[in-house]
């Protein structure tokens, strides 16, 4: 289906271009370079099947919404959508820079702390600048429905006796999949990319995903990543510590109580859980099951009752 793309690059203006061409998944993925020049200046995406299609659709909807702030966030521009033959075609522009490590020791302090950092940053001005949900309790109910046919009975439980806690709490813009790949960093820029999994959902789900997923994939087996993610979340680390502090310096900028932690925290989970299947979800399935058995214990206080 690139033809369709090559017919809006010619009305463009467009008389020569340079393609590389990516699997993505149910679909591929083009990279559009300008002759000469090492950055795309547009990225293609060709959606086949209806899930692939249903989240094509979903990325450009949140472009769409989010192009006022497109320039001052590093959002990419939706430029050009078709449907074709049950697919998808659209073009975004690029973005330059380079994905932000992965995989990392949770004991690499100083580079963990700069990433968090810059993860921080961003999520900051981005929730500033993106309006919250008109109706954040429509919009925290949506989150639970999204995921509850996954959920364990006592989380399932847990999240209808939050749910009234939360009614005064904003929904937020939330990108739904910020982990170190999806944030490009050039100098003086921050690029986020991927948009998919769009939503409004709690205020610290992004830097909980984002750190998690810094670690996530240090050792390959499931019960060593889900219990270096039950350290970030309830051990003593350095880590742990960074964590706490950006968590409650977003809490304090929507004027939000400490105690809300616990409860934004299980969205936020519920979220991932309501997630298409990504290379760590088997060990947040695994978390879930002990975060459930240790009784939906209060993060970032110290390590909870032993199970």
């Amino acid at each position: 289906m690139f033809h369709l793309a090559a017919d809006y690059l010619r009305s463009a203006g467009w008389t020569e271009w340079d393609t590389l061409q990516l699997p993505g998944g149910a679909g591929v993925v083009w990279w559009i370079f300008r002759p000469g020049q090492n950055v795309p200046a547009l990225v293609g995406k060709s959606c086949i099947f209806p899930a692939a299609v249903e989240a094509g659709r979903r990325e450009c909807a949140a472009l769409e919404l989010l192009s006022p702030f497109a320039d001052r966030l590093g959002i990419p521009r939706l430029l050009f959508r078709a449907d074709a033959r049950g697919g998808l075609v659209y073009l975004q522009s690029g973005a330059p820079g380079k994905p932000l490590r992965n995989e990392l020791s949770p004991s690499g302090g100083k580079l963990l702390s700069a990433q968090m950092d810059l993860a921080e940053g961003w999520l900051e001005k981005f929730q500033m600048l993106a309006p919250p949900a008109e109706d954040s309790g429509a919009a925290f109910r949506q989150v639970l429905a999204g995921a509850s046919e996954q959920l364990p009975e006592l989380l399932l439980s847990g999240a209808n006796a939050a749910l009234p806690l939360l009614t005064a709490v904003p929904a937020v813009a939330v990108h739904g999949d910020f982990w170190a790949k999806n944030v490009l960093a050039a100098p003086g820029r921050v690029s986020v990319v991927d948009w998919d999994a769009f939503h409004y959902g709690s205020p610290v789900e992004d830097l909980f995903t984002f750190a998690g997923a810094m670690v996530y994939q240090w050792k390959p087996d499931t019960e060593q990543v889900t219990n270096i993610l039950w350290s970030l979340f309830f051990g003593s680390t350095p880590l742990t510590a960074r964590v706490r502090v950006a968590a409650l310096r977003t809490l304090a900028r929507w004027n939000l109580s400490r105690d809300l932690l616990g409860p934004l925290f299980l969205f936020s989970l519920i979220s991932q859980l309501g997630r298409t299947q990504s290379a760590g979800h088997a060990a947040w399935r695994v978390f879930v099951t002990r975060y459930v058995s240790a009784g939906l214990p209060p993060p970032l206080a110290g390590p909870p009752p032993a199970i």
